[in-house]
């Protein structure tokens, strides 16, 4: 029979953890070096430690040398940026996640949207979980500046790590086989992306603020929110139909930015909960959804959001209809769109090289 730990943790018969409490995942996970799946310490079992971005993806878009872009604007290289785990997790992860999405993927963006609609939306959700939480579990190593003398603190140091447990507890139903239901699945999207001319057929982004990403792989984009329950695209799907295109690098972090704003929007928040029956040794995770309604908020923090989006566009970028200034002052009033004009008709060619 399972077992409750004096922390509020369960475990079963072989110590192993089946679901973390809050405390648990901030000191162990969070704050701690143990393996971010089964919670082992470094020394315990051997370690091999997980790339954030798993490394077919790696290969796939020749990622090893390039740099994701941080929450400080500095740039760290994808091949020397790892989370810790052990090596018995990294290859269950690997066999029931890694190895499926990534047979998926080389079918773009159709098969991408098969696989989810014949079941597996889960297994694609949990994906964007892992590496939505390893990428800011990577944050509590990297100081927010590079220069020391003008502060020594780490980038996560601010961070509310308990925002993350729900994400952990969905990461982790692969490992542990909590029966996950849908009502605690957040927000999912697929659009077609560009793929001709100079743009990268690789993109990811989010916005820590309101748990949302943005994954594009050749011809699919992909967005995600993780703690909304599904409310966020309840309201985008008014502007889904207005979508005749494919969506430029710019419009698709706009998208992204707009999800993560409505979720932000959000007047009553869905509650999480991962219930555990200990002498029937099941567990499920669910979610208690309010009726939904959108707060009022001031356009400026839609702005901040996409301004944040955008930090990494390159500089020399033009904006299709108006000025790169007239296009920052929107950007920052919160006001500016790069997916519609003004007729709401979508815009075909919302960024484009500069010509020298």
């Amino acid at each position: 029979m399972w077992t409750t730990a004096p922390d509020g943790s369960v475990l079963d018969q072989t110590g192993k953890v089946i679901l973390f409490s809050a405390q648990r995942f901030i000191d162990d996970i969070c704050l701690g070096n143990c393996c971010f799946i089964c919670g082992a310490q470094p020394g315990t079992k051997e370690f091999n430690n997980e790339h954030v971005l798993p490394l077919w993806l790696l290969r796939r878009y020749d990622l090893f040398a390039r740099q994701i872009t941080l929450p400080n604007g500095v740039g760290v290289r994808y091949d020397r940026y790892t989370v810790p785990c052990c090596k018995e997790c990294n290859s269950l992860m690997g066999d029931e996640i890694e190895t499926p999405i990534s047979e998926v993927v080389k079918g773009g963006l159709r098969a991408i949207n098969d696989f989810a609609a014949n079941g597996n939306l889960l297994k694609l959700f949990v994906w964007a979980n892992l590496i939505y939480l390893k990428t800011h579990l990577k944050d509590k190593a990297v100081r927010f500046h590079l220069d020391a003398r003008n502060g020594t603190q780490n980038i996560a140091d601010e961070y509310d790590w308990a925002d993350l447990h729900h994400v952990h507890c969905i990461v982790r139903c692969f490992y542990n086989e909590c029966l996950v239901e849908k009502s605690a699945v957040g927000s999912f999207f697929t659009a077609p992306a560009i793929t001709t001319g100079p743009i990268e057929p690789f993109d990811y982004c989010d916005l820590y603020l309101a748990q949302s990403m943005l994954l594009r792989l050749d011809d699919a984009a992909m967005f995600f929110v993780f703690n909304d329950s599904g409310a966020a695209m309840n309201y985008f799907w008014q502007h889904v139909e207005r979508i005749t295109g494919h969506l430029s690098p710019i419009q698709c972090r706009e998208i992204m930015t707009e999800l993560a704003w409505l979720n932000l929007r959000l007047k009553n928040r869905p509650t999480f909960q991962t219930e555990c029956d200990l002498e029937g040794e099941r567990c499920r995770t669910f979610a208690v959804r309010p009726e939904a309604e959108l707060l009022n908020l001031d356009l400026r923090l839609r702005g901040k959001l996409l301004r944040k989006a955008l930090q990494d566009i390159p500089s020399g970028i033009e904006f299709q209809g108006c000025t790169r200034e007239a296009a920052v002052a929107a950007i920052d009033a919160g006001t500016m769109t790069f997916l519609f004009d003004e007729d709401g008709k979508f815009i075909e060619n919302s960024m484009v090289p500069k010509m020298t």
